[in-house]
Protein backbone atom coordinates (compact mmCIF):
# COMPACT_ATOMS: atom_id res chain seq x y z
CA UNK A 1 0.00 0.00 0.00
CA UNK A 2 1.25 3.18 -1.18
CA UNK A 3 2.82 5.94 1.63
CA UNK A 4 0.54 9.22 0.74
CA UNK A 5 3.03 12.18 1.50
CA UNK A 6 1.00 14.74 3.82
CA UNK A 7 0.42 17.57 0.80
CA UNK A 8 -0.14 21.26 1.77
CA UNK A 9 -3.99 22.06 1.69
CA UNK A 10 -3.52 24.55 -0.57
CA UNK A 11 -3.20 25.10 -4.49
CA UNK A 12 -0.17 22.89 -5.52
CA UNK A 13 1.56 22.92 -8.85
CA UNK A 14 3.60 19.42 -10.49
CA UNK A 15 7.19 20.23 -11.66
CA UNK A 16 9.61 17.39 -12.73
CA UNK A 17 12.06 16.64 -10.68
CA UNK A 18 15.48 14.64 -12.08
CA UNK A 19 16.19 13.45 -15.49
CA UNK A 20 14.16 10.58 -17.44
CA UNK A 21 15.01 6.49 -17.32
CA UNK A 22 13.87 4.30 -20.07
CA UNK A 23 11.23 1.83 -18.50
CA UNK A 24 9.34 0.31 -21.87
CA UNK A 25 12.03 0.22 -24.74
CA UNK A 26 9.90 0.11 -28.19
CA UNK A 27 9.83 -3.97 -28.72
CA UNK A 28 10.50 -5.85 -31.83
CA UNK A 29 7.07 -7.51 -32.92
CA UNK A 30 9.02 -9.75 -35.54
CA UNK A 31 6.17 -10.14 -37.49
CA UNK A 32 3.92 -7.44 -36.71
CA UNK A 33 6.98 -5.11 -36.58
CA UNK A 34 6.51 -1.24 -37.57
CA UNK A 35 8.40 0.51 -40.25
CA UNK A 36 11.94 1.86 -38.53
CA UNK A 37 11.78 5.65 -38.52
CA UNK A 38 14.48 5.16 -41.04
CA UNK A 39 12.31 3.14 -43.36
CA UNK A 40 9.12 4.93 -42.74
CA UNK A 41 11.17 7.72 -43.50
CA UNK A 42 11.62 6.78 -46.86
CA UNK A 43 8.40 4.87 -47.34
CA UNK A 44 6.47 8.35 -46.63
CA UNK A 45 4.95 6.40 -43.34
CA UNK A 46 4.56 6.74 -39.94
CA UNK A 47 7.04 4.41 -37.73
CA UNK A 48 6.20 2.14 -34.63
CA UNK A 49 5.52 3.65 -31.66
CA UNK A 50 4.77 3.28 -28.41
CA UNK A 51 1.56 5.41 -26.73
CA UNK A 52 -0.78 5.76 -24.00
CA UNK A 53 0.40 2.82 -21.42
CA UNK A 54 -0.65 2.35 -17.32
CA UNK A 55 1.14 0.30 -14.49
CA UNK A 56 0.36 -2.03 -12.14
CA UNK A 57 2.09 -4.10 -9.37
CA UNK A 58 0.54 -7.69 -9.55
CA UNK A 59 0.25 -10.49 -6.53
CA UNK A 60 3.49 -11.49 -8.02
CA UNK A 61 5.35 -8.32 -6.48
CA UNK A 62 6.67 -7.31 -9.70
CA UNK A 63 5.72 -3.85 -11.66
CA UNK A 64 4.05 -4.25 -15.02
CA UNK A 65 3.50 -1.60 -18.18
CA UNK A 66 0.98 -2.43 -20.55
CA UNK A 67 0.94 0.57 -23.31
CA UNK A 68 -0.30 0.83 -26.32
CA UNK A 69 2.29 0.30 -29.61
CA UNK A 70 0.53 1.92 -33.02
CA UNK A 71 1.89 1.82 -36.46
CA UNK A 72 2.28 -1.68 -36.21
CA UNK A 73 1.50 -3.93 -40.01
CA UNK A 74 -2.33 -4.71 -37.76
CA UNK A 75 -2.58 -1.89 -36.58
CA UNK A 76 -3.00 -0.85 -32.74
CA UNK A 77 -2.35 -3.21 -30.05
CA UNK A 78 -1.30 -3.64 -26.29
CA UNK A 79 1.94 -4.85 -25.13
CA UNK A 80 3.88 -5.69 -21.96
CA UNK A 81 6.89 -5.19 -19.64
CA UNK A 82 7.69 -6.00 -16.41
CA UNK A 83 10.30 -5.09 -13.86
CA UNK A 84 11.17 -5.83 -9.87
CA UNK A 85 11.49 -2.02 -9.18
CA UNK A 86 9.82 0.80 -10.98
CA UNK A 87 13.38 3.03 -11.06
CA UNK A 88 14.43 0.33 -13.51
CA UNK A 89 15.64 0.78 -16.20
CA UNK A 90 15.38 -0.97 -19.87
CA UNK A 91 12.40 -3.19 -18.89
CA UNK A 92 12.11 -7.00 -19.69
CA UNK A 93 10.27 -7.14 -22.63
CA UNK A 94 8.01 -9.95 -22.14
CA UNK A 95 6.49 -10.37 -25.90
CA UNK A 96 3.11 -10.70 -24.90
CA UNK A 97 0.45 -8.86 -26.50
CA UNK A 98 -3.49 -8.01 -26.72
CA UNK A 99 -4.88 -8.13 -30.21
CA UNK A 100 -8.73 -7.05 -30.58
CA UNK A 101 -11.12 -9.54 -30.37
CA UNK A 102 -13.86 -9.12 -32.95
CA UNK A 103 -15.99 -11.81 -31.27
CA UNK A 104 -15.70 -9.54 -27.80
CA UNK A 105 -17.48 -6.46 -30.38
CA UNK A 106 -13.86 -4.88 -30.43
CA UNK A 107 -12.84 -2.29 -33.83
CA UNK A 108 -15.69 -3.43 -35.81
CA UNK A 109 -15.77 -1.74 -39.29
CA UNK A 110 -12.43 -0.28 -39.41
CA UNK A 111 -10.51 1.42 -42.52
CA UNK A 112 -8.38 -1.78 -44.27
CA UNK A 113 -9.38 -3.94 -41.30
CA UNK A 114 -7.09 -2.79 -38.75
CA UNK A 115 -6.92 -3.27 -35.29
CA UNK A 116 -7.34 -0.45 -32.81
CA UNK A 117 -7.17 -1.61 -29.47
CA UNK A 118 -6.06 1.97 -26.96
CA UNK A 119 -5.04 3.06 -23.62
CA UNK A 120 -5.14 0.85 -20.89
CA UNK A 121 -5.96 1.72 -16.88
CA UNK A 122 -6.04 -0.62 -14.28
CA UNK A 123 -7.46 -0.28 -11.03
CA UNK A 124 -7.07 -3.20 -8.35
CA UNK A 125 -10.01 -3.63 -5.64
CA UNK A 126 -11.98 -6.43 -3.84
CA UNK A 127 -9.86 -8.71 -4.56
CA UNK A 128 -10.00 -7.72 -8.49
CA UNK A 129 -8.14 -6.71 -11.02
CA UNK A 130 -9.38 -4.70 -13.85
CA UNK A 131 -8.29 -3.22 -17.13
CA UNK A 132 -10.11 -0.66 -18.96
CA UNK A 133 -9.09 -0.23 -22.33
CA UNK A 134 -10.27 1.34 -25.66
CA UNK A 135 -12.35 -0.95 -27.72
CA UNK A 136 -12.79 1.64 -30.94
CA UNK A 137 -15.36 1.44 -33.07
CA UNK A 138 -17.95 -0.38 -31.70
CA UNK A 139 -20.48 -0.69 -34.86
CA UNK A 140 -22.86 1.06 -33.40
CA UNK A 141 -24.23 5.05 -33.23
CA UNK A 142 -23.88 7.07 -29.78
CA UNK A 143 -27.76 5.47 -29.46
CA UNK A 144 -27.10 1.60 -30.60
CA UNK A 145 -28.29 2.03 -33.40
CA UNK A 146 -26.47 -0.38 -36.39
CA UNK A 147 -23.69 2.23 -38.06
CA UNK A 148 -20.80 0.61 -40.02
CA UNK A 149 -19.46 4.06 -40.97
CA UNK A 150 -19.39 7.09 -38.47
CA UNK A 151 -19.53 4.32 -35.47
CA UNK A 152 -19.28 5.78 -32.29
CA UNK A 153 -16.26 4.24 -29.62
CA UNK A 154 -16.04 2.19 -27.18
CA UNK A 155 -14.51 1.32 -23.11
CA UNK A 156 -13.88 -2.24 -22.56
CA UNK A 157 -12.84 -4.08 -19.49
CA UNK A 158 -10.57 -7.33 -18.88
CA UNK A 159 -10.34 -8.83 -15.25
CA UNK A 160 -7.55 -10.95 -13.76
CA UNK A 161 -7.28 -12.41 -10.03
CA UNK A 162 -3.62 -11.92 -10.11
CA UNK A 163 -2.69 -9.08 -12.77
CA UNK A 164 -0.74 -11.19 -14.83
CA UNK A 165 -3.59 -13.13 -16.37
CA UNK A 166 -6.10 -11.73 -18.43
CA UNK A 167 -9.74 -12.45 -19.53
CA UNK A 168 -12.48 -10.44 -21.29
CA UNK A 169 -15.45 -9.11 -19.56
CA UNK A 170 -18.39 -10.71 -21.29
CA UNK A 171 -21.59 -9.08 -21.29
CA UNK A 172 -24.97 -10.58 -22.08
CA UNK A 173 -24.87 -9.56 -25.67
CA UNK A 174 -21.30 -11.36 -25.61
CA UNK A 175 -19.10 -8.22 -26.22
CA UNK A 176 -16.65 -6.80 -23.79
CA UNK A 177 -17.72 -2.86 -23.87
CA UNK A 178 -19.15 -0.97 -20.80
CA UNK A 179 -20.82 1.58 -23.02
CA UNK A 180 -19.88 4.33 -25.98
CA UNK A 181 -19.35 7.04 -27.23
CA UNK A 182 -19.39 10.40 -27.17
CA UNK A 183 -17.85 9.76 -30.79
CA UNK A 184 -14.43 8.92 -30.24
CA UNK A 185 -14.39 7.85 -26.74
CA UNK A 186 -10.52 6.76 -25.19
CA UNK A 187 -7.76 7.27 -22.71
CA UNK A 188 -9.54 6.04 -19.12
CA UNK A 189 -8.78 7.25 -15.99
CA UNK A 190 -10.14 6.00 -12.81
CA UNK A 191 -10.44 7.58 -9.51
CA UNK A 192 -11.69 6.20 -6.23
CA UNK A 193 -13.35 9.56 -4.82
CA UNK A 194 -14.83 8.87 -1.33
CA UNK A 195 -17.71 6.12 -1.82
CA UNK A 196 -17.80 6.17 -5.68
CA UNK A 197 -16.21 5.42 -8.46
CA UNK A 198 -15.15 8.65 -11.27
CA UNK A 199 -13.89 7.58 -14.69
CA UNK A 200 -12.43 10.34 -17.10
CA UNK A 201 -12.35 9.52 -20.61
CA UNK A 202 -11.36 11.98 -24.27
CA UNK A 203 -13.76 12.08 -26.89
CA UNK A 204 -16.65 14.75 -28.69
CA UNK A 205 -19.78 16.81 -27.55
CA UNK A 206 -22.30 15.20 -29.76
CA UNK A 207 -20.09 12.49 -31.86
CA UNK A 208 -18.84 15.70 -33.42
CA UNK A 209 -15.11 15.23 -34.32
CA UNK A 210 -14.35 19.12 -33.95
CA UNK A 211 -15.58 19.21 -30.53
CA UNK A 212 -13.14 17.19 -28.80
CA UNK A 213 -13.88 17.42 -24.58
CA UNK A 214 -13.39 15.31 -21.42
CA UNK A 215 -16.20 13.51 -19.77
CA UNK A 216 -16.82 12.19 -16.46
CA UNK A 217 -18.73 9.20 -15.39
CA UNK A 218 -19.54 7.63 -12.18
CA UNK A 219 -19.88 3.97 -10.57
CA UNK A 220 -20.40 1.85 -7.64
CA UNK A 221 -19.33 -1.10 -8.51
CA UNK A 222 -17.05 -0.02 -11.88
CA UNK A 223 -18.76 -2.21 -13.95
CA UNK A 224 -22.25 -0.36 -14.28
CA UNK A 225 -21.52 3.45 -15.33
CA UNK A 226 -23.18 6.76 -15.51
CA UNK A 227 -24.10 8.58 -18.24
CA UNK A 228 -21.04 11.06 -19.75
CA UNK A 229 -20.90 14.61 -18.36
CA UNK A 230 -18.43 17.17 -19.49
CA UNK A 231 -15.78 17.56 -17.14
CA UNK A 232 -13.42 19.72 -19.55
CA UNK A 233 -13.49 21.53 -22.32
CA UNK A 234 -11.67 24.70 -23.68
CA UNK A 235 -11.11 24.67 -27.43
CA UNK A 236 -9.24 28.23 -26.97
CA UNK A 237 -6.21 26.11 -26.04
CA UNK A 238 -5.85 24.19 -28.74
CA UNK A 239 -8.77 23.49 -31.12
CA UNK A 240 -7.78 20.17 -33.07
CA UNK A 241 -9.91 16.72 -33.12
CA UNK A 242 -6.37 14.94 -31.32
CA UNK A 243 -5.71 18.06 -29.14
CA UNK A 244 -7.32 16.95 -25.76
CA UNK A 245 -6.43 13.71 -25.33
CA UNK A 246 -4.62 11.07 -21.85
CA UNK A 247 -6.95 13.07 -19.19
CA UNK A 248 -5.05 12.56 -15.96
CA UNK A 249 -6.59 13.09 -12.70
CA UNK A 250 -5.17 12.50 -9.23
CA UNK A 251 -5.74 13.89 -6.07
CA UNK A 252 -3.21 15.58 -3.85
CA UNK A 253 -4.42 17.82 -0.79
CA UNK A 254 -7.58 19.76 -0.93
CA UNK A 255 -7.52 20.06 -4.71
CA UNK A 256 -7.83 17.98 -8.02
CA UNK A 257 -5.78 18.38 -10.73
CA UNK A 258 -6.39 16.98 -14.11
CA UNK A 259 -3.74 16.73 -16.90
CA UNK A 260 -4.12 16.78 -20.36
CA UNK A 261 -2.26 16.40 -23.40
CA UNK A 262 -1.51 18.42 -26.33
CA UNK A 263 1.32 16.83 -28.65
CA UNK A 264 3.02 13.91 -27.88
CA UNK A 265 6.32 14.76 -30.60
CA UNK A 266 6.49 18.20 -28.47
CA UNK A 267 6.11 17.02 -25.11
CA UNK A 268 3.05 19.40 -24.69
CA UNK A 269 0.61 18.40 -21.39
CA UNK A 270 -1.65 21.25 -19.93
CA UNK A 271 -2.49 20.48 -15.83
CA UNK A 272 -5.77 22.37 -14.64
CA UNK A 273 -6.55 22.28 -11.03
CA UNK A 274 -9.96 22.23 -9.41
CA UNK A 275 -11.86 21.71 -5.85
CA UNK A 276 -14.55 19.95 -7.71
CA UNK A 277 -13.94 16.67 -9.33
CA UNK A 278 -16.77 17.19 -12.01
CA UNK A 279 -15.26 20.64 -13.19
CA UNK A 280 -12.30 21.43 -14.41
CA UNK A 281 -13.54 24.71 -16.58
CA UNK A 282 -15.68 24.46 -19.69
CA UNK A 283 -15.39 26.69 -22.69
CA UNK A 284 -12.97 28.71 -21.08
CA UNK A 285 -10.89 26.58 -18.38
CA UNK A 286 -8.60 29.71 -18.09
CA UNK A 287 -9.72 30.31 -14.11
CA UNK A 288 -8.65 26.25 -13.57
CA UNK A 289 -5.15 27.02 -15.56
CA UNK A 290 -1.89 25.72 -13.45
CA UNK A 291 0.31 25.43 -16.33
CA UNK A 292 2.89 23.55 -18.61
CA UNK A 293 4.71 19.78 -18.29
CA UNK A 294 7.01 18.77 -20.92
CA UNK A 295 5.41 15.35 -20.94
CA UNK A 296 3.11 13.48 -23.35
CA UNK A 297 -0.21 11.06 -22.07
CA UNK A 298 1.38 11.38 -18.55
CA UNK A 299 0.84 8.88 -15.70
CA UNK A 300 1.38 9.32 -12.00
CA UNK A 301 2.64 6.97 -9.94
CA UNK A 302 2.97 6.94 -5.93
CA UNK A 303 5.24 4.19 -4.64
CA UNK A 304 5.35 2.40 -1.90
CA UNK A 305 7.33 4.55 -0.01
CA UNK A 306 5.42 7.92 -0.71
CA UNK A 307 8.07 9.23 -3.65
CA UNK A 308 6.00 10.21 -7.17
CA UNK A 309 6.78 9.20 -10.27
CA UNK A 310 5.65 10.02 -13.71
CA UNK A 311 5.59 8.66 -17.38
CA UNK A 312 5.68 9.75 -20.59
CA UNK A 313 5.76 8.60 -24.61
CA UNK A 314 7.32 12.12 -25.57
CA UNK A 315 9.56 9.80 -27.30
CA UNK A 316 7.44 7.87 -29.46
CA UNK A 317 9.63 5.93 -31.19
CA UNK A 318 12.13 5.19 -28.40
CA UNK A 319 9.60 3.65 -25.81
CA UNK A 320 7.79 4.69 -22.55
CA UNK A 321 10.36 6.78 -20.14
CA UNK A 322 9.55 7.43 -16.16
CA UNK A 323 10.88 10.74 -14.14
CA UNK A 324 9.95 11.81 -10.88
CA UNK A 325 7.31 14.49 -10.02
CA UNK A 326 7.02 16.65 -6.94
CA UNK A 327 4.44 18.85 -6.05
CA UNK A 328 5.05 22.76 -5.05
CA UNK A 329 2.97 25.58 -3.51
CA UNK A 330 1.46 27.59 -6.26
Amino acid sequence: MAAEPDYPSGPLRPVLDGDWWMAGDNPDLRELQGLSPGQAAAKGKAPQECVDHHFLRAVDGRWHLWGCIRNTAVGRLLYHWRADRLTDEHWERTGELIRRDLGAGECLDEPDGQEWLQSPFFVHAGGLYYMFYGGHRSGLTGTGEPAAQHAACQMCLMTSPDGLTWARHRNPDGTSRLFIGPGSTRDPCVLRDGDRWLMYHAGCVGGVADQPAFFVRTSDDLLHWSDARVCHQDLGISAGPWDTECPHVVRRGSHYYLLRTEDYASARTHAFRSTDPLDFGVGDASGHYVGTLAVAAPEIILTTDGEELISSNHDLTGGTRLCRLKWVAD
